[in-house]
């Protein structure tokens, strides 16, 4: 299934509300900017799937009826927001939409994931496409779900704990009551600089060392990220609490940091890993990366 991509200076269309964003009880529909930050701060402790799609999108058209059952099947672990990319513009823009439809997965403000049916190979019907974009994002939901609730983090040992990047409520009501010594943000595009200023300020008044790290794509991420985050662990106090929006990607860092304290071989690191709950399956390059690292 083909994206529609986004024209630069297209004219926007004024559908009817008849013939589009109809009520829907699983589908939020904001109409301004501000709708749409308050629905992401009101639901800042569950999943939030952004649709970002438009009238005049054939593809959007044809999904819609499978968007809405979608929405109705995860509406016990996410909420479905449906984001008009003709009227919610500066939206298109901080998220770098291009195309519709776009799936934009949340934690509260934070994105986690963003999928588009030009990252699944082509089907040979229309309707084997769609359900097969519409099964990814549902699984992928669904994956992130089991591992995180709320505030809640994972201890992997003693002395480190990890978590998605929480959103300032989630540290004020529950994180900043834990005990953590020192906090490590990964700096990303969709975590920025700006955000985590505000959360060292947070951890501060909590006399807890807050630490800035930039992190890089799970495409780029090298062996010498691994070595610099875990003698960045080694050295702080703990217990440590390292979060990000790249939930996968950080959770293996932690995952190697402890194979290679235990002495474990890296081909033992994917089935030790998923025994603590996390998949490494589609992430391919990263996994052989480290393999290669904790084998050195």
């Amino acid at each position: 299934m083909a994206s529609c991509p986004i024209p630069a200076n297209r004219i926007p269309f004024r559908p009817t509300p008849a013939e589009y964003n109809k009520a829907s009880p699983f589908i939020l529909s904001p109409n301004t900017e501000h709708e749409l930050e308050a629905i992401q701060l009101e639901h800042h402790n569950r999943l939030l799937i952004l649709v970002f799609t438009t009238a005049w999108c054939k593809n959007c058209k044809r999904l819609s009826a499978g968007i809405e059952k979608m929405a109705e099947n995860v509406s016990k672990i996410a909420t479905v927001v449906h984001v008009d990319v003709d009227e919610l513009t500066q939206s298109v823009k901080r998220y770098n939409v291009d195309a519709t439809p776009t799936f934009a997965i949340f934690r509260g403000h934070v994105l986690q994931s963003v999928i588009t049916a030009a990252m699944l190979p082509r089907k040979s019907t229309y309707e084997e496409s769609d359900d097969q974009l519409l099964e990814w994002i549902t699984t992928t939901v669904r994956s992130m779900s089991q591992h995180w609730n709320g505030t809640s983090y994972s201890k992997i040992t003693d002395h480190l704990a990890f978590a998605p990047t929480p959103t300032e409520a989630q540290i004020q009501d529950g994180l900043i009551n834990v005990g953590f010594k020192t906090v490590i943000g990964m700096e990303s595009k969709q975590n920025p600089g700006e955000y985590l200023a505000k959360e060292k300020d947070i951890w501060a008044a909590a006399n807890v060392n807050f630490i800035s790290y930039p992190i890089k794509s799970a495409d780029e991420i090298g062996l010498q990220d691994f070595e610099e985050i875990l003698q960045l662990v080694e050295t702080m106090q703990g217990p440590i609490l390292i979060h990000s929006e790249i939930g996968q990607v950080a959770a293996i860092m932690v995952f190697v940091m402890v194979a290679k304290q235990n002495a474990r071989q890296g081909s033992e690191v994917p089935g030790w890993a998923r025994e603590l709950g996390f998949d490494f399956d589609g992430l391919g390059r990263l996994t052989q990366t480290i393999c290669a690292w904790v084998d050195k």
